[in-house]
């Protein structure tokens, strides 16, 4: 079996994530920068590795029998070009977001990225979206395969939409960051009130504005309709996703530009049979398409989102199908299985043959 040496930005249970550790038919090197990335250290097993201890990075490669190295943000390929001189390996990049933006990155960053797309040999973004602008940057369309990430569909089992029941409890999860939008649902949330006064918003997430929103909260008069939640169990999640009719991710480009791929939470919801909405930002129209597998609307647009809100709470039949296409959406294009299985494939085309 064959191993991929992978580096990824840090090990905690963000970062722990199939593409590196179930791809099919290969073995694995889980490679972070320095010991203080090592951010979770019940996840240490003897194929967590750090880039600042490999003094003969051929000898590294002989002995773990590593046959191509792959960097898991714009960043990390930069760090591995030398690692891939020195040993001749081909050097895959995954994109992400925000490292195909200039959005807070180091003096010489977009000239590092170039360095990058004429040496490295296969770049990976996770949409459509991402690629276009990596192309723009000059990145070669040849050396692009755009690989979804996927959900397991398993573990988000579909429910269908209870059309009957009389709650109209909003969800969105996601960090607590600016291309979020989480000021956007809350504003608009408050727009929808005064029709809907038994209408609830939950956000679950954690990060730097936690204490703006809350204050934000407290300026739009929420009260007790609205609930910030950080840190809690996964049997809390799961609870408050069987309680929400409604799922909405207000995505939008922050203000420093950084912007998103897709984001899981929204699959992941579309995989439970969630009813959604979301923004036409970056590549979100890749995963929903309007007025079919949900409700699309323009980011950072406050007005627009209380009316599909509003929208969706008034028409409670059109959830079904929504839900249903949804499921469908992906299972067909954004299966943990499939795009584990797609990782493999290209791994094996790179490597020139199974």
């Amino acid at each position: 079996m064959r191993t991929v040496m992978h580096l990824n930005l840090r090990v905690d249970p963000t970062q722990y994530i199939p593409q590196i550790r179930q791809v099919p038919r290969y073995d694995y090197i889980h490679l972070v920068r320095q010991p203080k990335y090592m951010i979770d250290m019940s996840l240490q097993n003897e194929k967590v590795q750090y880039l600042n201890e490999i003094f003969s990075p051929k000898k590294f490669i002989k002995r773990h029998n590593i046959h191509t190295l792959h960097a898991h943000h714009i960043q990390l390929g930069m760090l591995l070009m030398p690692f891939k001189k020195k040993t001749k390996l081909p050097l895959i990049t995954s994109v992400r977001g925000r490292d195909a933006t200039l959005a807070d990155q180091p003096v010489g960053y977009m000239d590092g990225a170039k360095k990058l797309f004429e040496e490295g040999d296969l770049f990976l973004p996770v949409c459509e979206y991402l690629a276009e602008r990596i192309v723009d940057w000059g990145c070669p369309p040849e050396k692009i395969k755009v690989l979804y990430g996927g959900v397991d569909l398993e573990q988000f089992s579909f429910r269908p939409p209870d059309i009957n029941r009389d709650t109209k409890n909003i969800l969105s999860m996601g960090r607590l960051v600016d291309k979020k939008g989480h000021d956007v649902l809350m504003k608009a949330f408050k727009k929808i009130k005064e029709h809907f006064p038994d209408a609830t918003l939950t956000i679950i997430g954690s990060g730097v504005l936690e204490d703006e929103l809350r204050k934000l909260a407290e300026e739009l008069n929420l009260g007790k309709s609205f609930q910030l939640l950080n840190k809690i169990p996964k049997a809390i999640v799961q609870e408050k996703m069987q309680q929400a009719d409604l799922f909405v991710a207000a995505s939008k480009e922050a203000a420093n530009g950084d912007v998103e791929g897709i984001p899981n939470t929204v699959k992941e919801a579309m995989a439970t049979g969630l009813p959604v909405i979301s923004t036409t930002h970056a590549g979100i129209p890749e995963l929903v398409t309007n007025n079919k597998d949900g409700i699309l609307v323009k980011e950072d647009n406050v007005d627009e989102l209380a009316e599909a809100i509003e929208f969706m709470l008034l028409n409670r039949p059109l959830w079904e199908s929504y839900a249903l296409n949804g499921r469908d959406k992906v299972e067909r294009f954004f299966s943990q299985q499939k795009q584990l299985e797609e990782q493999a494939r290209i791994y094996d085309e790179l490597l020139g043959g199974s």
